[in-house]
């Protein structure tokens, strides 16, 4: 009887160690991601605004890129012992879609998908974390909630130039400027 349950104990062990094993390998980040980042040439902005004689800027998808992943570098450490180790961050419409590898306890590398959406709440771009998934399955929000970034556009601006409106294209964000007195 005692060889029974020590027989039925070593496999169900084995068992869920292989499913834990299993388990992880399908979590695990599709590709190599960091949070190496650009400072954005403000300079060029407003070579481009004298070249376009238009009080506009066009920020593209990977200025936006660069902005996130600083913001995201500056607070790696998340909820519930995760933290932040790579990031790569497409841009559809008002919609900011991050792949992210991220590190639960320090010790299980999960690849996950975090759904932003961004919205002119001036003088700030606001983006807000929506939802989580890893490998198509939506995490629960109170699992990992992010609070908002907040990223202002008048701190990269000459003191002259403030912002009339913001507007979301597909692959970029319209900065319409306004002359200050």
């Amino acid at each position: 009887m005692l060889k029974k349950l020590f027989v039925f104990v070593i496999a169900v062990i084995v068992i869920a160690a292989a499913a834990a094993v299993m388990i992880i390998r399908h979590i695990k980040p599709a590709e190599d991601l960091d949070l190496s980042y650009q400072e954005i040439s403000i300079a060029g902005k407003i070579a481009d605004i004298a070249k376009n004689r238009k009080l506009e800027v066009q920020v593209s998808e990977q200025d936006l890129n660069n902005l996130v992943k600083k913001q995201l570098a500056a607070h790696r450490t998340l909820p519930n012992g995760v933290r932040i180790e790579g990031a790569k961050l497409t841009l559809q419409g008002s919609n900011l879609v991050a792949d992210v590898n991220v590190r639960w306890q320090d010790i299980v590398p999960v690849g996950a998908q975090l759904l932003f959406t961004l919205a002119w709440d001036p003088p700030n771009v606001v983006i807000r974390h929506q939802n989580t998934m890893i490998k198509g399955l939506l995490l629960p929000k109170d699992w990992l909630q992010l609070a908002p970034i907040e990223l202002s556009i008048e701190d990269h601006l000459p003191l002259l130039i403030g912002v009339r409106d913001v507007r979301f294209e597909e692959k970029a964000v319209l900065i319409q400027l306004k002359a200050l007195r």
